[in-house]
């Protein structure tokens, strides 16, 4: 990137988006942010990660937020990363169901979501933007390693469709997931509370990586 006159980034995702479990919520987000800011005097940040979103809630923002997709369609810089909430409350349902489908049923509907997603935004832009896969927070969990491996597949397979970017923090991870993920434990899904904090989220450190891994492929 060259420096310019006015920038916009705008960042969709999650709580990870969000920079829940960063200190003071600065996450990768704002991480990026320091650095475009430096490179653009006029630089500017619409973070629109929240926490708890899912591909269906983001979708449903995007349909419904003028500004929102105002701010997707003039980004000059714009990141998504969202499906790890999909997954999340798939496994909490389980606990509480005895339907085997609940799986096969959140890919699904992650899959419809994400494909209605990159649509809406094509609708509103032609510039390319980036998209980042699942890291798995419970490396130890079978069923964990196969469902994000599911996810990112059905991802990936979807970016090459629209000839999208895919960034793969899935990697970036892998091997390293009690050094950067946040309340780390026993990398299992039994981890998982039903009420309370959830070893999910990056710290400060998987936010450092997370940043550095996007602004490595921003200035490749």
């Amino acid at each position: 990137m060259k420096p310019s006159g006015r920038f916009l980034y705008t960042a969709l995702g999650d709580s990870i988006t969000e920079g829940y479990s960063a200190p003071h919520k600065r996450g990768y987000v704002n991480l990026l942010a320091c650095r475009l800011r430096r490179e653009h005097p006029s630089f500017r940040l619409r973070n629109a990660g929240r926490k708890g979103w899912t591909s269906r809630r983001l979708l449903l923002r995007l349909r419904h937020s003028p500004r929102l997709l105002w701010a997707v369609g003039r980004a000059d810089l714009l990141t998504l990363w969202i499906g790890g909430n999909d997954l999340i409350f798939a496994y909490i349902k389980g606990m509480m169901s005895t339907s085997p489908h609940l799986y096969e049923q959140a890919l699904t509907q992650y899959l419809r979501n994400m494909d209605q997603i990159f649509a809406r935004i094509h609708r509103v832009r032609s510039r390319p933007f980036l998209v980042c896969n699942l890291y798995n927070p419970f490396p130890n969990s079978g069923l964990a390693r196969q469902w994000v491996g599911e996810f990112n597949q059905v991802l990936g397979g979807m970016c090459n469709r629209w000839a999208i970017p895919m960034v793969d923090i899935h990697s970036v991870f892998l091997g390293r997931e009690a050094e950067l993920i946040h309340g780390y434990r026993n990398g299992t899904v039994s981890d998982i509370p039903l009420i309370g904090r959830r070893p999910v989220h990056p710290n400060r450190r998987g936010h450092e990586v997370i940043a550095n891994t996007l602004w490595g492929v921003i200035h490749s």
